[in-house]
Protein backbone atom coordinates (compact mmCIF):
# COMPACT_ATOMS: atom_id res chain seq x y z
CA UNK A 1 0.00 0.00 0.00
CA UNK A 2 2.87 2.56 0.83
CA UNK A 3 4.86 1.57 -2.41
CA UNK A 4 1.34 2.08 -4.42
CA UNK A 5 0.84 5.79 -2.73
CA UNK A 6 4.60 7.14 -3.47
CA UNK A 7 4.13 5.91 -6.79
CA UNK A 8 1.14 8.17 -7.04
CA UNK A 9 2.67 10.99 -5.34
CA UNK A 10 5.59 10.52 -7.43
CA UNK A 11 3.20 10.38 -10.90
CA UNK A 12 1.12 13.43 -9.66
CA UNK A 13 4.19 15.62 -8.92
CA UNK A 14 5.92 14.78 -12.69
CA UNK A 15 2.66 15.61 -14.01
CA UNK A 16 2.45 18.89 -12.44
CA UNK A 17 6.04 19.72 -13.81
CA UNK A 18 5.27 18.85 -17.13
CA UNK A 19 1.96 21.04 -17.49
CA UNK A 20 3.91 23.82 -15.73
CA UNK A 21 6.47 23.68 -18.40
CA UNK A 22 3.51 23.10 -21.18
CA UNK A 23 1.94 26.55 -19.68
CA UNK A 24 5.02 28.39 -20.41
CA UNK A 25 6.36 29.90 -23.83
CA UNK A 26 9.22 32.39 -25.32
CA UNK A 27 7.48 33.45 -29.00
CA UNK A 28 9.98 35.14 -31.13
CA UNK A 29 9.21 38.51 -31.90
CA UNK A 30 11.88 40.69 -33.90
CA UNK A 31 15.58 41.45 -33.95
CA UNK A 32 16.97 44.49 -32.73
CA UNK A 33 17.11 46.78 -35.71
CA UNK A 34 17.17 50.43 -37.45
CA UNK A 35 15.72 51.77 -40.40
CA UNK A 36 17.90 49.96 -42.75
CA UNK A 37 17.39 46.40 -41.46
CA UNK A 38 19.00 44.13 -38.26
CA UNK A 39 21.70 45.38 -36.39
CA UNK A 40 24.15 42.72 -36.87
CA UNK A 41 25.57 43.13 -33.12
CA UNK A 42 28.24 39.79 -32.29
CA UNK A 43 28.23 39.02 -28.66
CA UNK A 44 26.64 42.49 -27.59
CA UNK A 45 26.01 43.47 -24.17
CA UNK A 46 22.91 44.66 -23.07
CA UNK A 47 21.52 46.85 -20.36
CA UNK A 48 18.09 48.76 -19.41
CA UNK A 49 16.46 52.02 -18.71
CA UNK A 50 13.43 50.34 -16.69
CA UNK A 51 11.78 54.08 -16.99
CA UNK A 52 11.81 54.63 -20.10
CA UNK A 53 11.73 50.74 -21.15
CA UNK A 54 14.63 51.72 -23.41
CA UNK A 55 17.46 48.87 -23.93
CA UNK A 56 21.21 49.81 -24.52
CA UNK A 57 23.59 47.52 -26.28
CA UNK A 58 26.97 48.10 -26.48
CA UNK A 59 29.65 46.85 -28.79
CA UNK A 60 32.81 48.06 -30.02
CA UNK A 61 33.26 51.46 -29.62
CA UNK A 62 29.94 52.34 -30.13
CA UNK A 63 26.15 52.26 -27.85
CA UNK A 64 22.96 51.81 -29.56
CA UNK A 65 19.69 52.83 -27.66
CA UNK A 66 16.39 50.79 -28.62
CA UNK A 67 13.01 51.91 -27.72
CA UNK A 68 10.23 49.05 -27.09
CA UNK A 69 9.50 48.55 -30.09
CA UNK A 70 12.61 46.96 -30.78
CA UNK A 71 14.43 50.55 -32.98
CA UNK A 72 17.10 52.05 -32.76
CA UNK A 73 16.34 55.97 -31.94
CA UNK A 74 20.19 57.01 -30.68
CA UNK A 75 23.83 56.26 -31.04
CA UNK A 76 26.82 56.85 -28.90
CA UNK A 77 29.60 56.91 -30.81
CA UNK A 78 33.12 56.51 -29.75
CA UNK A 79 33.98 59.89 -27.75
CA UNK A 80 38.27 60.07 -26.93
CA UNK A 81 37.07 62.14 -23.75
CA UNK A 82 35.22 59.36 -22.42
CA UNK A 83 37.09 56.22 -23.65
CA UNK A 84 35.90 52.93 -25.37
CA UNK A 85 32.71 51.91 -22.99
CA UNK A 86 32.41 48.58 -21.65
CA UNK A 87 29.26 48.74 -19.95
CA UNK A 88 26.42 51.58 -19.01
CA UNK A 89 23.67 52.23 -16.60
CA UNK A 90 20.83 54.72 -15.86
CA UNK A 91 21.13 56.73 -12.61
CA UNK A 92 18.08 57.96 -10.77
CA UNK A 93 17.98 60.97 -12.26
CA UNK A 94 18.33 60.25 -15.86
CA UNK A 95 22.06 60.46 -16.42
CA UNK A 96 24.58 57.91 -17.21
CA UNK A 97 27.21 56.15 -15.55
CA UNK A 98 29.50 55.12 -18.40
CA UNK A 99 32.10 52.16 -17.36
CA UNK A 100 34.83 52.89 -19.80
CA UNK A 101 38.31 52.06 -20.36
CA UNK A 102 41.10 54.63 -22.00
CA UNK A 103 44.22 52.98 -22.19
CA UNK A 104 44.82 50.12 -18.99
CA UNK A 105 43.09 52.48 -16.92
CA UNK A 106 38.92 51.37 -16.17
CA UNK A 107 36.73 54.61 -14.97
CA UNK A 108 33.21 55.44 -14.12
CA UNK A 109 32.36 58.42 -16.27
CA UNK A 110 28.93 60.44 -15.21
CA UNK A 111 27.36 61.84 -18.13
CA UNK A 112 24.62 63.14 -19.69
CA UNK A 113 21.30 60.93 -21.37
CA UNK A 114 23.24 62.03 -24.51
CA UNK A 115 26.64 60.54 -23.12
CA UNK A 116 28.28 63.83 -22.66
CA UNK A 117 30.62 63.75 -20.29
CA UNK A 118 30.13 65.59 -16.74
CA UNK A 119 33.16 64.27 -15.07
CA UNK A 120 34.29 61.12 -13.44
CA UNK A 121 33.04 58.86 -9.99
CA UNK A 122 35.65 58.16 -8.14
CA UNK A 123 35.18 55.16 -6.13
CA UNK A 124 35.74 56.06 -2.56
CA UNK A 125 36.14 54.43 0.94
CA UNK A 126 37.26 50.96 -0.82
CA UNK A 127 39.25 48.37 2.01
CA UNK A 128 42.06 47.39 1.52
CA UNK A 129 41.06 44.00 0.01
CA UNK A 130 39.30 45.78 -2.80
CA UNK A 131 42.53 47.86 -4.03
CA UNK A 132 43.32 47.70 -7.48
CA UNK A 133 39.50 46.72 -8.16
CA UNK A 134 38.64 46.86 -12.01
CA UNK A 135 34.97 46.18 -13.26
CA UNK A 136 33.75 45.60 -16.34
CA UNK A 137 30.34 45.12 -15.78
CA UNK A 138 27.86 48.03 -14.02
CA UNK A 139 24.23 47.56 -13.01
CA UNK A 140 21.75 50.75 -10.97
CA UNK A 141 19.12 49.46 -8.53
CA UNK A 142 17.20 51.86 -6.13
CA UNK A 143 20.07 54.39 -6.02
CA UNK A 144 22.78 52.65 -5.88
CA UNK A 145 25.60 50.87 -8.40
CA UNK A 146 26.67 47.32 -8.39
CA UNK A 147 30.24 46.90 -10.46
CA UNK A 148 30.88 43.66 -11.47
CA UNK A 149 34.33 42.09 -11.72
CA UNK A 150 33.74 38.96 -13.90
CA UNK A 151 37.00 37.48 -13.59
CA UNK A 152 37.71 38.18 -10.07
CA UNK A 153 34.55 37.46 -9.02
CA UNK A 154 34.24 40.42 -6.86
CA UNK A 155 31.45 43.12 -6.78
CA UNK A 156 30.95 46.65 -4.79
CA UNK A 157 28.10 48.51 -4.72
CA UNK A 158 28.73 52.18 -4.29
CA UNK A 159 26.18 54.98 -4.23
CA UNK A 160 25.77 56.80 -7.13
CA UNK A 161 28.44 59.59 -6.10
CA UNK A 162 30.92 56.72 -5.97
CA UNK A 163 30.84 56.13 -2.02
CA UNK A 164 31.28 52.65 -1.15
CA UNK A 165 28.49 50.91 0.43
CA UNK A 166 29.64 47.34 0.64
CA UNK A 167 31.92 45.13 -0.72
CA UNK A 168 31.45 41.03 -1.91
CA UNK A 169 33.64 38.42 -2.84
CA UNK A 170 31.76 35.57 -4.07
CA UNK A 171 34.76 33.56 -4.98
CA UNK A 172 35.48 33.54 -1.46
CA UNK A 173 31.73 33.20 -0.10
CA UNK A 174 31.63 30.40 -1.98
CA UNK A 175 35.17 28.87 -0.49
CA UNK A 176 37.32 29.01 -3.81
CA UNK A 177 40.76 28.73 -3.95
CA UNK A 178 42.99 31.59 -5.50
CA UNK A 179 43.93 29.14 -7.93
CA UNK A 180 40.09 28.05 -8.67
CA UNK A 181 39.09 31.84 -8.99
CA UNK A 182 41.97 32.40 -11.60
CA UNK A 183 40.17 29.10 -13.50
CA UNK A 184 36.93 30.31 -13.39
CA UNK A 185 34.98 33.82 -13.87
CA UNK A 186 31.59 34.76 -14.18
CA UNK A 187 29.70 33.78 -17.14
CA UNK A 188 26.84 35.89 -16.36
CA UNK A 189 25.52 37.95 -13.53
CA UNK A 190 22.27 39.25 -12.62
CA UNK A 191 20.66 41.15 -9.22
CA UNK A 192 17.58 39.57 -7.44
CA UNK A 193 14.59 41.60 -6.01
CA UNK A 194 15.69 41.48 -2.50
CA UNK A 195 19.24 42.73 -3.14
CA UNK A 196 20.55 38.94 -3.50
CA UNK A 197 23.39 37.60 -6.65
CA UNK A 198 22.71 35.03 -9.38
CA UNK A 199 25.54 34.33 -11.65
CA UNK A 200 26.70 32.13 -14.15
CA UNK A 201 30.20 29.83 -13.57
CA UNK A 202 30.83 27.88 -17.38
CA UNK A 203 34.28 26.47 -15.66
CA UNK A 204 31.63 24.65 -13.26
CA UNK A 205 28.38 24.26 -15.40
CA UNK A 206 26.29 25.65 -12.76
CA UNK A 207 24.04 28.19 -11.49
CA UNK A 208 24.73 30.05 -7.90
CA UNK A 209 21.93 31.96 -6.48
CA UNK A 210 23.50 33.71 -3.55
CA UNK A 211 21.06 35.54 -0.89
CA UNK A 212 21.84 38.78 1.18
CA UNK A 213 21.84 36.41 3.88
CA UNK A 214 22.31 32.64 4.17
CA UNK A 215 23.98 29.80 2.09
CA UNK A 216 23.90 29.53 -1.43
CA UNK A 217 22.18 27.60 -3.66
CA UNK A 218 23.02 25.58 -6.47
CA UNK A 219 22.22 23.82 -9.68
CA UNK A 220 23.12 22.70 -12.76
CA UNK A 221 25.07 19.42 -14.71
CA UNK A 222 27.03 19.21 -17.55
CA UNK A 223 25.31 17.56 -20.57
CA UNK A 224 24.31 17.82 -23.97
CA UNK A 225 20.55 16.57 -23.17
CA UNK A 226 17.54 19.50 -22.40
CA UNK A 227 17.80 21.51 -19.52
CA UNK A 228 22.02 20.43 -19.56
CA UNK A 229 24.59 22.86 -19.08
CA UNK A 230 27.76 22.99 -21.94
CA UNK A 231 29.11 26.59 -21.86
CA UNK A 232 26.71 28.93 -19.61
CA UNK A 233 26.92 32.56 -19.98
CA UNK A 234 23.85 34.99 -19.29
CA UNK A 235 21.48 34.60 -16.47
CA UNK A 236 18.60 36.82 -15.75
CA UNK A 237 14.65 36.59 -14.23
CA UNK A 238 11.81 36.66 -15.73
CA UNK A 239 8.65 38.90 -13.81
CA UNK A 240 7.52 35.77 -12.19
CA UNK A 241 10.85 34.66 -10.57
CA UNK A 242 11.76 32.66 -13.50
CA UNK A 243 15.70 31.77 -13.98
CA UNK A 244 16.74 32.36 -17.56
CA UNK A 245 20.21 30.91 -18.89
CA UNK A 246 22.09 31.07 -22.01
CA UNK A 247 24.02 28.04 -23.19
CA UNK A 248 26.30 29.18 -25.65
CA UNK A 249 27.70 25.83 -27.03
CA UNK A 250 24.38 24.58 -27.01
CA UNK A 251 22.74 27.57 -28.36
CA UNK A 252 19.61 27.65 -26.25
CA UNK A 253 18.06 29.45 -23.75
CA UNK A 254 16.76 27.45 -20.69
CA UNK A 255 13.93 28.66 -18.02
CA UNK A 256 13.49 27.00 -15.01
CA UNK A 257 11.48 27.26 -12.16
CA UNK A 258 12.87 28.69 -8.92
CA UNK A 259 11.87 26.84 -6.32
CA UNK A 260 12.96 23.26 -7.14
CA UNK A 261 15.12 23.97 -10.44
CA UNK A 262 12.57 22.07 -12.84
CA UNK A 263 12.80 23.27 -16.41
CA UNK A 264 10.07 24.99 -17.96
CA UNK A 265 11.29 25.74 -21.51
CA UNK A 266 14.12 25.47 -23.74
CA UNK A 267 14.61 27.85 -26.73
CA UNK A 268 16.25 29.36 -29.57
CA UNK A 269 18.20 26.61 -31.12
CA UNK A 270 21.60 26.61 -32.87
CA UNK A 271 20.64 28.02 -36.71
CA UNK A 272 19.98 31.15 -38.90
CA UNK A 273 16.53 30.91 -38.97
CA UNK A 274 14.50 34.01 -37.28
CA UNK A 275 14.55 32.92 -33.66
CA UNK A 276 17.50 30.65 -34.21
CA UNK A 277 20.49 31.69 -32.09
CA UNK A 278 24.60 31.18 -32.18
CA UNK A 279 26.38 30.93 -29.23
CA UNK A 280 23.94 33.27 -27.06
CA UNK A 281 26.23 35.04 -24.76
CA UNK A 282 24.32 38.17 -22.58
CA UNK A 283 20.60 38.36 -21.97
CA UNK A 284 18.43 40.44 -19.96
CA UNK A 285 14.16 40.31 -19.26
CA UNK A 286 12.53 44.09 -19.91
CA UNK A 287 9.17 45.06 -17.75
CA UNK A 288 7.12 43.75 -20.45
CA UNK A 289 8.51 40.34 -19.76
CA UNK A 290 10.22 40.52 -23.43
CA UNK A 291 13.62 38.31 -23.14
CA UNK A 292 16.63 39.90 -25.57
CA UNK A 293 19.69 37.62 -26.43
CA UNK A 294 22.75 38.48 -27.80
CA UNK A 295 24.21 36.52 -30.71
CA UNK A 296 27.72 36.04 -32.05
CA UNK A 297 28.12 35.23 -35.61
CA UNK A 298 26.67 39.01 -36.80
CA UNK A 299 23.00 37.75 -35.07
CA UNK A 300 22.22 40.88 -33.62
CA UNK A 301 20.17 40.85 -30.41
CA UNK A 302 17.18 38.43 -30.68
CA UNK A 303 13.81 39.98 -28.88
CA UNK A 304 11.03 36.80 -27.73
CA UNK A 305 7.72 37.35 -25.62
CA UNK A 306 7.75 35.30 -22.56
CA UNK A 307 4.32 33.81 -21.05
CA UNK A 308 3.06 31.43 -19.04
CA UNK A 309 -0.81 30.73 -18.25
Amino acid sequence: MKNIILITAVILTLAALTASAGDYSASFLYTLSDFSGTKPFSSARINKDTAKNEIYAMVGEAVSIFNASGMEVYRIDYDANIGIVSDVAVLSNGQLAVLASKGPLTRLVRCSFRAEPLGNIELKGLPSDFTGFSPNRIYSRDGRLYLISFSTMRVVIVDEDGLFVKGVDLAKELGMSEKEREESGFGGFTIDSDGGFLFTIPATARVYLMPPEGKPRVFGKRGSAPGRFGVVTGIALDRDGNILVADKLRCVVMVFERTNFAMLKEFGNRGFKPGNLIGPDDILVDSQNKVYVSSLRSRGISVYQLSSN
